[in-house]
Formats: C-alpha cells, sequence, structure tokens
C-alpha cells in the first residue's frame, strides 16, 4: 500500500506555492495520491500554519500538531478518523474544526478545545445526545453542522432535532447552516431541562 509522507506532502505543496511552507498560514495537503495515511511530527515545522488542510486522505488518526502553536483551522474531512484525539496540543489555539465524512461516533476530548467557534461534523456516526453533554462548557462555540449523522437522520423525521440541539447548546447561533431562534431554544430548554 503505497501513502504520501507529511514531508514529502509539504515538499510538494511549496514546489506547487512557491513558498516556504513554516512561513505560510495556509497549507495544503489534501486530497494527495496516493493519500496520506500518517499524520506525523513533521507537521510541527509549520510554525505560521493557522489553517491546515489535510481533507480527502486515508489519516485514521489525529497525531503530530504538537508545534502547530497558531492553528486555528483543522480541515480533515474526507479521511477515515474513528476518534477526536490528538487535538491536545492545538486546544488553546483551535477555533474550527471541520471533520465532516469521517467515522467518529463519540465527541469525547472535543470538551479539550476551549475556543472552538465552529464545528462541522456532518456525516459521521454520532447516535446519542449524551454526546452533546461535551459542548456543555464550549460556550464559545457558535456555529455546528451534523448533518447525516444517525442521530439526525432519526430525529429529523420526528423534527425535534433542532429543538433537542438548541436545548443542550442554547448559546449555538447557527445549526445545520441555519440561524438557531429563541422559539427554538425555549422549546429545547423544556424538552432538556
Amino acid at each position: 500500500f503505497r501513502m504520501t509522507s507529511i514531508k514529502d506532502a509539504i515538499k510538494a505543496f511549496e514546489t506547487k506555492s512557491g513558498t516556504v511552507a513554516a512561513e505560510q498560514e495556509k497549507v495544503a495537503l489534501y486530497g494527495q495520491l496516493p493519500p496520506i495515511v500518517k499524520m506525523d511530527s513533521a507537521l510541527g515545522t509549520l510554525k505560521a500554519c493557522k489553517h491546515l488542510a489535510l481533507s480527502s486522505n486515508c489519516v485514521e488518526k489525529i497525531t503530530g500538531l504538537k508545534g502547530l502553536d497558531s492553528l486555528e483551522v483543522l480541515s480533515i474531512g474526507r479521511n477515515q478518523i474513528k476518534k477526536l484525539e490528538g487535538l491536545d496540543d492545538v486546544a488553546g489555539t483551535l477555533r474550527e474544526l471541520w471533520i465532516s465524512y469521517n467515522l467518529i461516533d463519540k465527541l469525547n476530548g472535543l470538551e479539550k478545545l476551549t475556543n472552538l467557534a465552529v464545528v462541522y461534523m456532518s456525516n459521521n456516526l454520532v447516535a446519542k445526545w449524551t454526546e452533546f453533554d461535551r459542548f456543555k462548557d464550549l460556550t464559545k462555540i457558535e456555529e455546528l453542522l451534523m448533518v447525516g449523522n444517525p442521530l439526525w437522520e432519526q430525529h429529523t423525521k420526528t423534527e425535534d432535532f433542532r429543538i433537542n440541539v438548541a436545548g443542550r447548546i442554547p448559546w449555538l447561533k447557527k445549526l445545520d447552516g441555519v440561524p438557531v431562534d429563541d422559539d427554538e431554544k425555549e422549546r429545547g430548554k423544556a424538552i432538556v431541562g
């Protein structure tokens, strides 16, 4: 099984962009052929990176983020990620997590990301309301995308998905691309208690 290493992907990015990756605020390593399978410490060389794009690869595990001291946006959709782990080193700076189309069913680890404002997590495997308890201390969260998760599928039919989320995360401004209104928050609070 052939794969592209992070080091080679960074070299390819530098060649294509004619820049030094360590000096760039946005580093695009998405859609590599052959794909990136493993994130590693070579990512730590990207000192100026605020937006790291690793979408459309075959990454199974989030690792190697130590040294990305400025990272605000991690775009890692369309991979094979099963757990929200390996984010501790960027917990203080990460503002947006784009992680749609993966294999995540549990949100443990999310509660450490105290500056998170945006989470795009559509088309994963989240199936239980208890997972939303991880948001209770994430008071900066403004936007959430959960379309296509089993819980969304199940509760969209009964049309109570939005109010259930609004009741659990009353400070949320936007859910699945649509602003959350006061009525949804009130009704949600009544359901959730």
